[in-house]
C-alpha cells in the first residue's frame, strides 16, 4: 500500500497495512550523524502531510508588501531585524532578536509584535477584506509532485489564532475580554472573507481534495482561553469556516499543543477533521486511550509520543520503544491514527550533542514502529 492510500484509509477509520508514521528531518540537521537515515526514511517510507501552495492569505487576510531590515548586528552575539508589512490598512512593524548561539537558527525572540496597540487592532478589524487569490497551477503542481508519497496540505488563515500570535501578548487577551465590539466585528468580517474565499474554488479542477492546516487552537484553549470564551469567540466562527471547507470537499487538520484533551469533542463538533500532536502529561492533558473513545471515529488523531525530552541527558533512548508501543496500542485499533512525535522536526536542540541525541531517539522510534506498527 502506498503512503497516500495508507493515510486516507486510516483517515477513513479503517485499518491499513500498517500504522502511518509521520517524520520530518529539520533541514539544518542534514549533516549530523544519523540524519541521512532519517532523510532516507522521510523520502521513501514516512507517511507525511506535504506542504503545497494554495491561497495567498497576505498579512492577516490583507494584501501586503513585506520587507526586512537588519537594524543591529553584533557579530558572534545577536542581530535585530525590523520587519514591515505595508498593507491597505497601513504599515505594521515588528522587531525580532536573533541570538547566534541558538540551536535552531530560525528561532528568534520578539521585541515588538506587529499589532501592539488597540489602534493597530482597529485598523486590521475595520479594513476592507476582498476575496483572497488561489494559485490553481501551483496547487495542482504541488499535488503532482507529492504523488503517492503522502497527502498534500495547504495553509488556512485562522483569524483569531493569527491575531493572538501577531499581537502584543500582554494586551491581546485583554482585548478579547473587554473590546467586544471590535473583536466581534473583526471575527465576523474575517470569517465572511475566509468562507467566501474557500467557496470560490468549489468548482475548480483540483488535482487533489484539499487538506487545510491551522496553527491556532493551542493559543485559544487553557491557559489562554477557558470554555466560556472558546464557545463565544472560537466555536461559532470556526464552525462556519469548517462548513465551507467541507462544502468544497476539503478537510481541516488542527495543530494544537498543550491542554486540548478536554476540548477534543468541541473540536469535532465544530468540524475539525484531524488534530495533532496530542501531548500527554506533563506537556498537555491528552490521554490517548480516552481520546480514542471520545472522538476516535470523528477525527484523525496524530502524535502522543513525547519528544521534547529526547535531546536531554536524563532521557534514555531505550525508553522510546515503550512510548511507541503504548501509543500504537491505544491509538491504532480501527484506524484513525498516525504515529507522530509531539516536539516537531527531527534534529532540533540547543547544542550539537542534543541534536544528535534527538536523531538517535527518532531512529529508535522507527525501529519500534517496525516492530509494533503492522496491522497484519
Amino acid at each position: 500500500m502506498d503512503s497516500k492510500s495508507r493515510m486516507l484509509k486510516s483517515w477513513n477509520f479503517e485499518e491499513p497495512d500498517r500504522v502511518p508514521l509521520e517524520i520530518y528531518l529539520y533541514p539544518a540537521a542534514r549533516n549530523l550523524p544519523g540524519a541521512d537515515k532519517i532523510l532516507e526514511f522521510q523520502e521513501n517510507e514516512a507517511d507525511n502531510f506535504r506542504g503545497v501552495h494554495g491561497f495567498d492569505w497576505g498579512f492577516m487576510g490583507l494584501d501586503s508588501q513585506y520587507a526586512e531590515e537588519v537594524i543591529e548586528d553584533v557579530p558572534g552575539a545577536f542581530k535585530r531585524v525590523l520587519r514591515t508589512h505595508s498593507t491597505t490598512a497601513g504599515k505594521f512593524t515588528a522587531v525580532t532578536k536573533h541570538y547566534c548561539d541558538e540551536g535552531d537558527p530560525n528561532d528568534f525572540h520578539w521585541e515588538k509584535r506587529f499589532i501592539e496597540t488597540i489602534d493597530d487592532f482597529k485598523r486590521v478589524a475595520e479594513a476592507d477584506r476582498p476575496r483572497r487569490t488561489f494559485d490553481l497551477g501551483k496547487y495542482n503542481q504541488g499535488c503532482v509532485e507529492a504523488g503517492n508519497r503522502g497527502l498534500p496540505c495547504t495553509g488556512l488563515f485562522h483569524p483569531l489564532g493569527e491575531l493572538v500570535r501577531t499581537s502584543n501578548m500582554d494586551e491581546v487577551y485583554m482585548w478579547l475580554m473587554t473590546e467586544d465590539r471590535i473583536v466581534m466585528e473583526y471575527l465576523e468580517r474575517c470569517t465572511e472573507q475566509v468562507c467566501d474565499t474557500l467557496l470560490s474554488i468549489k468548482d475548480k479542477e483540483l488535482a487533489d481534495s484539499p487538506v487545510f492546516m491551522t496553527y491556532a487552537l493551542e493559543m485559544l484553549t487553557p491557559p489562554w482561553l477557558g470554555r466560556e470564551h472558546f464557545n463565544k469567540l472560537v466555536f461559532p466562527f470556526d464552525k462556519r469556516v469548517n462548513d465551507a471547507v467541507h462544502a468544497i470537499g476539503g478537510r481541516h487538520r488542527a495543530h494544537c499543543h498543550g491542554n486540548s484533551g478536554e476540548f477534543l469533542e468541541l473540536f469535532a463538533d465544530m468540524g475539525v477533521d484531524a488534530v495533532e500532536p496530542l501531548e500527554p502529561p506533563p506537556y498537555g492533558n491528552n490521554i490517548l486511550a480516552k481520546a480514542k473513545k471520545q472522538v476516535g471515529k470523528r477525527m484523525l488523531l496524530s502524535g502522543n509520543v513525547i519528544s521534547q525530552e529526547f535531546p536531554l541527558d536524563s532521557f534514555k533512548i531505550k525508553d522510546v520503544r515503550e512510548l511507541v508501543k503504548q501509543a500504537i496500542a491505544e491509538g491504532a485499533p480501527g484506524g484513525g491514527f498516525t504515529l507522530k512525535t509531539t516536539g516537531g522536526a527531527v534534529g532540533v536542540g540547543k547544542t550539537k550533542e542534543q541534536c544528535i541525541k534527538d536523531i538517535d531517539c527518532n531512529l529508535a522510534l522507527i525501529d519500534a514502529w517496525r516492530e509494533f506498527g503492522s496491522y497484519n
